[in-house]
């Protein structure tokens, strides 16, 4: 099985020297992951690392390479996209006669390799025809190259062998006509089974559901974007009230075998089956409709034998209706996308769950199951590739939480691969562990964050329900510690029941091991975090900070931060974003809470970083030391014009134009990169490196959503000083430059959120957009310059920062018992020296002298940053350079 180290990405040039690779390692891509596929793959000979890696390609229109437009899309696209047919070869040699592998006439652009392949170079091509005709359009010829390393690799069987094993008789979900006995047998004295048949017995009672709104909103005088959007509101959730019941009735009948609850789960399947997505807008989306699609598929899977040939008629065709709203708009469109959202979060599930009862009697279904297993089996998972981060970060990571956990399963049960043993997936047991500590915030990215202040019920869940496959002892700590500090998040009937019940094990064991002998800092290259703990055991008593700058750019629900940074204190949020999720796409998320306004990061003359994935970011270096964590942010690529067809498209719909007056432009940034330091004794450093074609107004931001910022006196023109107060404490903030800057403190935003979808939080009450504060730190035009930023978060009164010297741009300051050099003329070579003497800790970057307990050190390649700390008698050193990411390792043109 491949490894799925390949996401969408995109062909740039590195000059790399032959001998040694350059410590600074410049990016001149225009994007490393394109929103939609711009280029073949594997190509150049590249070195697989996998033996049977899948093959992707552009779409095309049977003329030219096209781009597919996304479900649900308003943007009309070339009538040809759904009307192309593929075929692959792959072979030993160019002309294609030696081991000649050839696919199926297909519909996608996808063709992962169910066999593995010999280990040396391979070729391969693929054509593409109009339906219909006969005259077919070939590609160039690709090569790659096989490393034996992989050879043994075990590999997810042919889709032939998929089909073959779903013709099984029903019922075929979850493989039930094979286990339908262990899972009665296994879950008789299970108590959490007992609780939810009793759970069952009362859902018996409901009345069944009427199509009307789930809530009432007023949408009087209102059209357009905003009609739709409320009308959506309204009905939200529709489809999973009146599915969830049918659902669950059947596992009570599974549970059970109890003839009442199946007949009930009929008379409810029957009521949704007259619902018609074409007559009423309570099953007309996608979200809703695909809800109904998968009740309808449970029941027609396990009530199958209750049901007249009248009624499996009317089953097959309500269910080929929705499944094809659905499908139809996939083939040759969405593999191709970075991540087509609404598919990947719910729709692909429903389509999936819908699809496997029916794939002997409804004549596209097998067209259907093939298209989802290939994609799964190329793609997932789309928005990481093996660190086991999410790029969109963690408050819309967990719209995806069920389909991880039941696609997993669903295509586990029918492939006989264990999906919870990719590389992603074991990986994300740490990815949680370091990005969402129990009781306390989270990394304070992306849309919705700011609705999820702590761990909440869904991510307990999800964490647990990963837990019984990932046998990972952090991850079985992290779930113990939540059900001691949230035990309500344990209780009831949740979206995770059947996940637990189909693997339970009465005499399972989950051993813990504390993360106390965990490294303190973690990176996650391939979605751009990294996380630093004062101590990852105390939970919600700790200094935690995060650098944030995404390879991905600002794609779907991830924004412009790159470079950003996020400080945790006693489990809030002091320092991150701010703004409110009121819209995917209205003017307060267009204007500030998806750009860089909204991030502590660097505007360049009030101007922020792109939208889309053109303005990505990177973290090219990290270091995990004893009293020392370091990272480095490459934003350098992050600025400049909007360029995306899809966020021009967003500002058109709502009669907006992106203008350097409201923060979006080409300032021709040229470099940013950010040097971040966590030490030990709640103390963080910044030191930013900026430069730009023309002299620019540079400005350090940093937001407080949760407290109030204040301007601190400063008598120094080159110094300026903010403080945050918080529950326990405070964060004293000082900022130095080797020129005058000044400080901006309001609690305004750029453009005001207002809640005009009337969402609402917890308990049902409407969200309330408050007014947040904000400071600005502001240079006069500079072509070149540096900002020296440090950050001390203390329960008692906080440490007088001491200049001990000045000269030619070089700063020595000392606060507490840490010495901090750093060169911040911006004409001069970048250096940055940090020295601990009580922890005897030393970092350096540049070409300061260093010596460290009496000796000197050279570093061994310039432009490093090197780590030199003391563990009793022992000098533990540790020297870093530029590291790329996966995703410019393994896809490059």
């Amino acid at each position: 099985m491949k490894k799925l180290l390949t996401p969408i990405l995109t062909l740039f040039f590195l000059n790399v020297l032959a001998q040694q690779q350059p410590a600074v390692i410049k990016l001149t891509a225009g994007k490393l992951h394109a929103r939609v596929r711009e280029w073949p793959y594997p190509v150049n000979g590249i070195t697989v690392p996998t033996n049977a890696p899948a093959l992707l390609w552009p779409a095309t229109n049977g003329q030219k390479m096209v781009t597919p437009m996304e479900s649900g899309s308003d943007i009309p696209e070339d009538p040809n996209i759904g009307n192309i047919r593929y075929q692959v070869f792959l072979a030993r040699d160019k002309d294609f006669k030696t081991a000649l592998i050839k696919s199926d006439i297909q519909a996608w652009a996808v063709y992962p390799l169910h066999q593995a392949l010999q280990p040396g170079k391979w070729f391969w091509k693929y054509g593409y025809a109009l339906k219909g005709e006969t005259k077919w359009s070939w590609s160039p010829v690709y090569d790659f190259v096989v490393d034996a390393r992989y050879a043994s690799e075990k590999v997810s069987p042919p889709l032939a062998e998929v089909i073959k094993r779903n013709e099984a008789p029903h019922p075929r979900l979850w493989n039930m006509h094979a286990i339908s006995e262990d899972f009665y047998n296994n879950n008789k004295n299970n108590p959490e089974a007992k609780k939810f048949i009793a759970f069952a017995e009362k859902l018996m009672k409901a009345p069944l559901p009427a199509e009307k709104p789930v809530r009432d909103i007023d949408t009087t005088g209102k059209t357009g974007l905003e009609k739709r959007g409320l009308m959506d509101r309204m009905y939200h959730g529709f489809g999973d009230m009146v599915g969830d019941p049918v659902r669950n009735l059947c596992i009570a009948y599974q549970l059970t075998h109890d003839e009442r609850f199946i007949i009930d789960a009929k008379r409810r399947a029957i009521n949704i089956l007259n619902m018609d997505p074409d007559k009423h807008y309570a099953t007309h989306d996608d979200f809703n409709s695909g809800a109904v699609l998968e009740a309808l598929g449970w029941f027609y899977d396990v009530g199958y034998d209750r049901i007249s040939e009248e009624e499996k008629a009317q089953f097959k065709a309500m269910i080929t209706k929705r499944a094809k709203l659905i499908y139809d708009h996939l083939p040759n469109r969405f593999e191709l996308h970075v991540s087509d959202n609404h598919v990947w979060q719910i729709t692909l599930r429903n389509l999936a769950i819908g699809t496997i009862p029916v794939v002997n009697e409804v004549p596209e279904a097998k067209e259907w199951l093939s298209y989802l297993y290939e994609v799964w089996s190329a793609r997932f998972p789309v928005l990481g590739t093996t660190d086991g981060g999410w790029h969109e970060g963690n408050g819309y990571f967990k719209v995806n939480y069920r389909s991880i956990i039941y696609l997993s399963q669903l295509f586990g049960d029918f492939t006989g691969v264990d999906y919870f043993k990719l590389p992603w997936m074991q990986n994300l047991a740490l990815y949680t562990v370091y990005t969402n500590p129990p009781k306390s915030a989270s990394t304070a990215i992306g849309d919705g964050w700011e609705n999820m202040p702590n761990i909440n019920k869904g991510q307990a869940q999800f964490s647990e329900a990963m837990a019984l496959k990932l046998n990972n002892p952090y991850l079985n700590w992290y779930v113990s510690q939540l059900r001691v500090t949230n035990p309500e998040y344990f209780t009831g009937t949740d979206d995770y029941l059947l996940f637990r019940l189909l693997n339970y094990k009465p005499t399972q064991k989950f051993p813990e091991k504390s993360p106390a002998d965990l490294p303190k800092s973690k990176l996650f290259a391939d979605v751009g975090v990294d996380a630093m703990h004062e101590d990852l055991t105390k939970l919600d008593k700790e200094l935690a900070s995060y650098l944030l700058s995404s390879p991905f750019g600002s794609s779907g629900h991830g924004h412009s931060a790159q470079n950003a940074i996020t400080v945790n204190y006693n489990g809030k949020v002091v320092l991150g974003g701010s703004g409110y999720y009121s819209n995917f796409s209205d003017k307060h998320n267009l204007l500030y809470y998806r750009t860089s306004r909204a991030y502590s990061t660097i505007l360049a003359d009030s101007i922020g970083q792109r939208l889309g994935e053109e303005g990505y970011g990177w973290i090219p270096r990290s270091i995990s030391g004893n009293h020392i964590q370091y990272a480095l942010g490459d934003a350098s690529n992050a600025y400049g014009d909007i360029t995306s067809e899809f966020w021009l498209g967003r500002f058109k719909q709502i009669n907006l134009t992106p203008t350097t007056a409201n923060g979006h432009g080409n300032p021709n940034v040229t470099l940013y990169r950010r040097h971040m330091l966590q030490l030990e004794g709640n103390y963080i450093v910044l030191y930013d490196e900026l430069e730009a074609k023309n002299p620019v107004k540079w400005t350090t931001q940093f937001h407080s959503p949760n407290y109030t910022i204040e301007a601190a006196k400063s008598d120094n023109p080159i110094q300026q000083n903010f403080v945050v107060k918080t529950e326990t404490g405070q964060l004293d903030a000082s900022v130095f430059a080797n020129s005058a800057i000044g400080l901006t403190v309001h609690h305004n935003f750029t453009e005001p959120a207002v809640n005009w979808m009337k969402l609402t939080g917890e308990g049902g009450k409407l969200r309330e957009y408050k007014d947040q504060w904000h400071a600005g730190i502001t240079s006069a035009p500079a072509q070149k310059f540096r900002f020296l930023t440090i950050l001390q978060v203390k329960d008692g009164k906080a440490e007088i920062i001491k200049t001990l010297s000045a000269t030619n741009g070089l700063y020595h300051l000392q606060i507490g018992n840490w010495d901090i050099q750093a060169q911040l003329d911006g004409n001069k070579k970048a250096a940055l020296q940090v020295f601990g003497k009580q922890v005897n800790a030393l970092f350096n970057y540049g070409d300061l002298p260093v010596s460290f307990n009496g000796q000197a050190y050279k570093p061994q390649q310039t432009g490093s940053s090197t780590l030199l700390e003391m563990k009793g008698t022992k000098l533990e050193k540790q020297e870093v350079t530029d590291k790329l990411p996966d995703v410019a390792l393994y896809d490059k043109e």
